[in-house]
C-alpha cells in the first residue's frame, strides 16, 4: 500500500500547489484516478485473502454515528469521476444502523461504480437507502443491457467476469467481497436484471437486536 499511496499524494500535490498546463493537470488527476483504483484492488485482495484463510471478514460495527455522510461521500467521490452522470438519490434513515459504516460504504462504492460504468449513459442510475422497523435496505440501479441469466447465477463467485464486463479492469473480486461484506452484517445482496433495469439491493438489521 505505501507506493500506492505515495503516488496518490504526489498527484494530490501536484494538482493542488504546482502551476500545470491543462494537459498536466489532466495526467496528474489520471495518476490519482490510476493510483485509487489500485489501492482498491490491493483491499479486494487482502479481504479475499483473509476470508480464504478463515479469519473473515473484520467488522467494526456501531450506530452511534450516522451512515448518511458515507454515502453521501461514496456519491461526491464517484461523481467527481462521472461528472456528466446524473444519480437519483432517496435516503430515508429514519433510525440509526448498528453497521461497519466504512464496510458498508465499500459495498455501496462497488455497486455505485458499477452502475455508473455498465449503465446506459443517457440514463440517470438511482439510489435508494431507507432504515426503520429495524432493518435497513440500500440499492442501485441502472438502466441498460442486462446481466445474462448464466451469468447472473455465478456474479458473486470470486474472480469471475461476465461477457459485459470483458472490457473493463479489475480482478472479478469486487462483488464477491460486497457479497461477504451483506453476509457479515446478518444481511443479503441480491441482484435483479431486466430489459428495464438492472438492481442490486442490500437488505441487513439496522440494530443489533434484529
Amino acid at each position: 500500500r505505501t507506493p500506492v499511496r505515495a503516488v496518490s499524494c504526489l498527484a494530490d500535490l501536484l494538482l493542488l500547489r504546482t502551476p500545470l498546463t491543462e494537459d498536466g493537470a489532466e495526467m496528474a488527476r489520471l495518476m490519482r484516478d490510476s493510483a485509487s483504483r489500485m489501492a482498491a484492488l490491493i483491499d479486494n485482495l487482502l479481504d479475499f485473502a483473509r476470508g480464504r484463510l478463515g479469519g473473515g471478514l473484520s467488522l467494526s460495527r456501531d450506530a452511534e454515528e450516522p451512515l448518511e455522510p458515507v454515502l453521501r461521500g461514496v456519491m461526491a467521490e464517484l461523481h467527481a469521476s462521472h461528472p456528466n452522470r446524473v444519480v437519483e438519490t432517496v435516503l430515508a434513515l429514519a433510525e440509526p444502523v448498528h453497521c461497519d459504516r466504512s464496510r458498508i460504504g465499500q459495498l455501496f462504492s462497488n455497486l455505485l461504480s458499477n452502475a455508473l460504468a455498465y449503465g446506459s449513459p443517457d440514463e440517470p442510475v438511482r439510489v435508494e437507502a431507507k432504515s426503520g422497523g429495524g432493518s435497513f435496505e440500500l440499492s442501485v440501479s441502472n438502466a441498460g443491457e442486462p446481466i445474462p441469466p448464466a451469468a447472473l447465477e455465478r456474479l458473486f463467485q470470486p474472480f469471475y467476469r461476465s461477457a459485459v464486463q470483458h472490457d473493463r479492469e479489475g480482478l472479478g473480486l469486487g462483488l464477491y467481497i460486497a457479497h461477504e461484506i451483506a453476509k457479515a452484517h446478518g444481511g443479503t445482496l441480491e441482484v435483479q436484471s431486466t430489459q428495464e433495469q438492472t438492481r442490486f439491493t442490500l437488505r441487513m438489521p439496522a440494530n443489533e437486536n434484529s
